[in-house]
């Protein structure tokens, strides 16, 4: 998607690549890893938040409210607060790039870059993120509605639940990749707990927060405040031709979570919150084209409350309200842009459990979008809105002889695109808690956003999108426990699918997805856990050609086929952890659109490998830190044609709690 220079894009290419070549270069490459994998390490998982997964352990996420792994086939990951922090001198999206399945484009690229998130192959616009199970939206459709992952500040999250396929029964039309939950901190179990860190790293980066949380009689609070800064590096690439410096596009940072819990009665819990972050940074014109005025002021701003009651030990009843606003001011040598995107959620919702076996959950939900374009120059404003109103239920077949089993269905009335009816059937059955067989049919329906919509480069006849999901699996545990192999196979196809081409949004025939994915978690001594994964994906689109003749072709625009991950992570002594881990990014496609140029020209980006390491020795209270990223320093690729790329760069610090 390309609003505008500095902003990237969604299209088509074809792509593909040979993964053996690539696990055998990947191979030659980091001979050294070998030799130097216990001297330093990377954020992988943790002793505690990592251990071998159980089906005892719970999600959230999966069903909206505590149900067990065991009880549900859906595919969950669950990153532990242990591993948030240990990611402290990094990011939402670092955190998120290395989990199976996930792709941040930009993630190695200058800090003030847009995230992109593809999910199993799909865009972002097909992924839904919540905070504490709460849709956070961006009305102004920078990439659809999820909200920008710049606005997140790692130091504020305790822990983030990640759930794969299609969830639009439980989550509304945008969760048609998956789920990704952001669970922010809340308070502690003393009166007043003060915690922080501090860190600096390379290209003159700074980042430090500082938070009090507690808990005094019906009370607890959690209110913290994060700020961040970097020179950065040139956004553009600077082609060799090209005698002129390119000058760093600077990145500047603020983040604020406050959230307050009022256990009113022994049954009933009020808990307001709010959440601000802004960020300014400045850009370059494009691919290879550097910029000494371009410059981004955006801000985020996500209030409302969250309340809860106990039906005694039978069930709980919910009741949601949010409020979330984006602005977002974009400055050129020839525009100035202002967007401004309001949403609003309301939900209220239950379950309870009818017996010992079957569980039932029943809600309805309003949600309500508004963008104002706004023209500085003319002090003129065009508003747009669309809102739906969805009720929704499932039942839950809960460890019946082993047999698990999900049936849901939710009903949307859209104020534009009608009614649609959408459904979930998710089926499981676990043998003697050692192995799990799991399966998934579900459907889903997404209205077009506003931009794609309503923009300079919107499409008001555009079609609603109708995806059809299925994926099946098993995860089993071997060798007491100390094995975990998760495999997972999905296709998904999206009729009527929105792309952004030519710098216009249109309607596809059809898109249709498939792909593999392989978790594997081994700790062949107390001490050291070893993880590999891979993941691939392939897409196809059908459309018309210039005759009016279905055509069909690969289109994954930087979204490899192949990824793989190895990490290993060691306990060394009590206080000392290290760890590392070597991320492989298969051959990709990319479109590059030269200056004035109004067509894309198609572009293969070469596989690429990085090594990343991370070590902390922890005191007790504090602990210190250190993140060693692409240690061979590979600038001789691209993440996204013609934009550089961070070569080897660290950060270090301390963390404290007391």
């Amino acid at each position: 998607m390309r609003h505008c220079c500095h902003h990237t894009y969604f299209s088509i290419l074809p792509g593909a690549t040979d993964f053996l070549q690539s696990m055998a270069y990947m191979k030659k490459t980091h001979l050294l890893l070998t030799a130097g994998i216990l001297a330093a390490g990377h954020t992988v998982q943790s002793q505690d938040s990592a251990r071998i997964s159980e089906l005892s352990t719970y999600t959230v996420t999966a069903t909206k409210f505590a149900k067990k792994l065991g009880e549900t086939g859906k595919v969950v990951t669950i990153i532990g607060n242990r591993q948030i922090g240990q990611n402290l001198g990094r990011s939402v999206a670092d955190v998120l790039n290395e989990t199976t399945g996930i792709v941040i484009g930009g993630v190695y690229s200058n800090p003030g870059k847009n995230r992109e998130v593809y999910f199993r192959g799909a865009t972002s616009q097909y992924t839904t993120i919540l905070m504490d199970g709460i849709p956070v939206a961006d009305a102004t459709g920078l990439t659809g509605n999820a909200i920008d992952l710049r606005f997140l500040p790692i130091d504020q999250v305790e822990r983030i639940e990640i759930l794969r396929g299609t969830q639009t029964t439980l989550y509304g039309a945008d969760a048609i990749a998956g789920v990704i939950n952001i669970i922010m901190k809340k308070g502690g179990n003393k009166p007043v707990n003060v915690f922080g860190d501090l860190m600096f790293g390379s290209n003159r980066t700074m980042k430090g927060s500082l938070g009090l949380r507690g808990k005094q009689d019906n009370i607890d609070y959690n209110i913290a405040f994060t700020h961040f800064s970097t020179d950065g590096i040139t956004e553009a690439a600077k082609p060799d031709t090209v005698k002129d410096v390119f000058d760093r596009d600077g990145y500047r940072q603020n983040g604020l979570n406050a959230t307050v819990g009022i256990q009113a009665t022994e049954n009933f819990r009020v808990q307001p919150f709010l959440f601000y972050s802004d960020y300014k940074s400045r850009f370059d014109g494009g691919s290879f084209v550097d910029s000494r005025i371009n410059k981004n002021k955006s801000d985020f701003l996500h209030s409302g409350v969250r309340t809860q009651y106990d039906i005694g030990t039978k069930g709980k009843v919910y009741g949601n309200f949010a409020y979330q606003r984006v602005n977002r001011f974009d400055e050129t040598g020839w525009d100035t842009t202002h967007l401004d995107g309001r949403s609003y959620f309301g939900e209220a919702y239950g379950h309870y459990d009818l017996t010992n076996w079957l569980q039932a959950l029943a809600g309805v939900e309003y949600r309500q979008a508004d963008m104002v374009n706004a023209d500085e120059l003319d002090k003129t404003w065009d508003v747009h809105s669309q809102n739906t109103v969805s009720p929704y239920a499932s039942l839950f077949l809960k460890n019946f002889h082993g047999f698990n089993l999900e049936l849901g269905g939710r009903y949307t009335v859209h104020n534009k695109y009608g009614n649609k009816f959408t459904y979930t059937i998710n089926p499981s059955y676990v043998f003697s808690d050692k192995l799990k067989v799991f399966a998934t049919v579900a459907s889903g329906f997404k209205a077009p956003t506003l931009t794609s919509l309503y923009s300079q480069y919107g499409n008001p006849d555009l079609k609603a999108e109708h995806a059809d999901s299925y994926e099946a699996g098993i995860q089993t545990y071997l060798l007491k426990n100390k094995l975990d192999l998760r495999v997972v196979g999905f296709k998904r196809n999206i009729k009527d699918q929105i792309s952004y081409i030519n710098y216009k949004y249109i309607n596809f025939n059809q898109q249709k997805d498939k792909g593999v994915e392989v978790e594997v978690s081994a700790r062949p001594v107390e001490k050291l856990l070893i993880k590999a994964s891979y993941a691939y994906v392939d897409g196809q689109v059908t459309t018309q050609n210039a005759a009016g003749k279905d055509t069909t072709y690969s289109n994954l625009v930087r979204r490899p086929n192949h990824t793989g991950q190895i990490d290993l992570a060691y306990q060394a002594t009590k206080g000392l952890f290290v760890g590392t881990s070597v991320r492989h990014t298969g051959t990709r496609g990319d479109l590059y659109y030269a200056p004035n140029a109004w067509t894309a020209e198609s572009i293969q980006l070469e596989a690429y490998t990085i090594w990343n390491a991370y070590a902390e020795y922890n005191f007790g209270k504090a602990k210190i830190f250190l993140h060693a990223n692409n240690i061979t320093n590979n600038k001789k690729y691209w993440e996204i044609y013609g934009y550089s790329v961070l070569g080897f760069n660290m950060q270090s610090g301390v963390s404290f709690s007391f």
